[in-house]
Formats: C-alpha cells, structure tokens, sequence
C-alpha cells in the first residue's frame, strides 16, 4: 500500500478559513472540488525541487506543500494549504524549468540514498533511474497543468496525502 498525494483547487477566502480553522476540511465533499491525484510523486517532486522531503523553500517549496509548522489535521497524515499569491509564485518558479533543468537537478542515487518516498533502498536499481524520472515528469507536469488553471480562477488549493 502506498501514500498517495492529491490536491484540490477552491476559492481563496474557503482557503483561508480552513487554514484558521474556522472550517473543518472533514466537514468538506472534497470530490465536489477540482482536483489532480500525484500517485507517489509527492515526496521525490517536492525533494528534487527542494533539495529536502519537507519544509522546502518558497517558491518551489509551494509546489508539494509538506510543511512541518503549517499542517492542517485531516485524515492520516494531515492536508497543507496554499493561498491563490502562493499558487501563482509556485506557478511562475515551476514554468521556469524545463525538462533539461529538471534532469539537472535529478539525482537518483542521491534519492535511493536518503530514501526519498517511494524509492526504498534494495527495491531499486539503476535500470529504475530513467522510468522514475518519466514518472516524476508527467506528475510535475500535470502539477503544472492544475497550478496554470487554479491561478488562472484566483483559487487557492489544500493539498493532503492518503
């Protein structure tokens, strides 16, 4: 069984009220919002863009939201949330960089090693280092589809793991 992650656009101002906790995300249809699945990406997107598996830096650390001091309690492992101003920085950092910025940054047995989620030492081999950069890419570029659309509407997003 693995984590999944998986964002949701909504309005802005819903944004906020969740994140002050004068909502409760559980009290929410989350199917009724717009919404990109990642599948296991999660964790090696957010470290390739980061250089860690949380707390990265602004803007690319707004891309997979997974902040120690922001999180909001929900389901297992608990949902972050982003404001519309920090979906469109996230959006202009990430349409910044294309396939040949993003293999520069790829390191493969530098991920094995630190066990970037789902890469688990032993599991994987260096055959696996070009499919998991396909893998890698086509969620980073549906990430990117689904930021260009949700800053386009003004929305901000929650973004949670299951």
């Amino acid at each position: 069984m693995g984590i999944y992650g998986y964002y949701f656009a909504m309005d802005d101002k819903l944004v906020q009220q969740i994140a002050a906790g004068d909502i409760a995300l559980k009290t929410l249809k989350i199917d009724d919002y717009p919404g990109l699945d990642i599948d296991r990406s999660w964790e090696a997107i957010h470290y390739l863009l980061c250089g860690d598996i949380s707390d990265g830096e602004p803007p690319l650390g707004y891309v997979v939201p997974l902040t120690s001091d922001k999180g909001i309690d929900f389901g297992s492992f608990g949902a972050f949330s982003l404001r519309a101003g920090q979906v469109a920085e996230a959006l202009q950092a990430i349409t910044e960089l294309d396939e040949a910025q993003l293999r520069l940054r790829y390191n493969f047995p530098a991920m094995v090693k630190e066990e970037v989620y789902p890469l688990e030492p032993g599991t994987v081999s260096d055959e696996d280092e070009e499919a998991f950069f396909a893998f890698f890419l086509q969620h980073f570029n549906e990430i990117r589809r689904f930021y260009s659309q949700t800053a386009a509407e003004g929305k901000g997003l929650i973004f949670y793991l299951f």
